[in-house]
């Protein structure tokens, strides 16, 4: 019978301790890059397996954390973004990421309450969701990613929507527009709801402008359908803010299509700054998050609740600022004819 090979061959052929080889293949952010090479190469050599469920059962860890995120999320140019490094930041400290994308919250709860994770990453809360407050029932640590909501109790990191939406209302009120539409998204997405307060924040305040509202999907199609009922009306918006740079570039779109110049007619913002928004063809003015830095700070804070150490502290929040990314979709009103 072929003998099978364990980790103490695995340390011998890579000449380091045993422990070091089982930290090294958890991917231990303490063990250094060239140790964790030498480690995986001789563990391929020998095609040695880590048993995993050996490794469950004395820590009582799985080493795995889900990130849950909607199903349409998948399809969101903008997720990537934030699952990426979050990936990233997890795997940086010794875990494992498990994708996780229902529409129910029952199926979401029967997949990261019954011990197969250690923690999770919320990055779809929709308004109502049960699925933040079940997870506190149950004890299972979690962080609310670019989701807040009015509930105490959660640790959270998100970006600033509310600032962000309102910097950019400041923005196109300053301009002098006067005649302003906001395409957004639908109610129960907490994202639209604190972007359409942060536009309103600041555009009710002005008394000349006037407000028009859409909501709808948060797709390009929608954009499209926005712009073909605002820019058909006998008054059309001179300025467009919408949702999230998916929808503005449907808006843009449809604002060629009909001929209309921007932003010599008409000013369209986005939110996101997702990659295609910088591309040459739109150039559009629209609010950044710092993925990188929102992921980075959700992973620390929910490592911070699997340390042998948690002395039941308030949850955290930590909300990081929006900026302002100005392109080439922003310009004052036409002039009245």
């Amino acid at each position: 019978m072929t003998r099978v090979p364990t980790s103490k061959d695995v340390a011998k052929a890579a000449g380091v301790s045993q422990p070091t080889v089982s930290r090294a293949l958890a991917g231990h952010p303490q063990v250094s890059a060239a140790t964790r090479e030498r480690v995986r190469k001789a563990a391929l050599e020998l095609g040695y397996v880590p048993q995993e469920s050996g490794r469950v059962l004395r820590s009582r860890r799985t080493r795995r954390i889900a990130v849950v995120c909607g199903p349409d999320d998948l399809l969101s140019p903008f997720r990537p973004q934030l699952v990426v490094p979050l990936h990233q930041a997890l795997a940086a400290a010794g875990y494992r990421t498990t994708l996780i994308a229902e529409s129910g919250d029952a199926a979401v709860l029967s997949q990261v309450t019954d011990g197969s994770v250690d923690g999770v990453l919320v990055t779809a809360a929709r308004a109502g969701s049960a699925v933040p407050g079940q997870l506190a029932a149950h004890g299972v640590p979690h962080v609310l990613v670019d989701r807040l909501v009015p509930e105490a109790g959660h640790p959270t990191c998100a970006a600033d929507n509310r600032q962000g939406a309102a910097e950019i209302a400041t923005l196109v009120a300053g301009l002098g527009h006067r005649e302003v539409a906001l395409v957004l998204g639908p109610r129960r997405l907490r994202t639209s709801l604190d972007r359409e307060a942060g536009f309103r924040s600041v555009l009710a305040a002005g008394r000349a402008v006037r407000t028009r509202v859409l909501r709808g999907g948060v797709d390009h199609a929608a954009g499209v359908a926005a712009a073909r009922s605002l820019l058909g009306a006998a008054h059309r918006p001179t300025a467009i803010l919408c949702a999230n740079d998916t929808i503005a570039l449907g808006v843009l779109h449809e604002a060629r299509l009909r001929g209309v110049d921007v932003p010599g007619e008409l000013t369209v913002t986005g939110f996101d700054d997702i990659p295609m928004a910088g591309w040459e063809p739109y150039a559009l003015t629209t609010v950044r998050h710092d993925t990188g830095r929102m992921a980075a700070e959700a992973v620390r804070l929910l490592l911070s609740q699997l340390g042998p150490d948690v002395d039941g502290a308030a949850p955290e929040s930590v909300v990081l600022r929006a900026d302002l990314v100005l392109r080439q979709t922003h310009a004052p009103p036409p002039s009245p004819s």
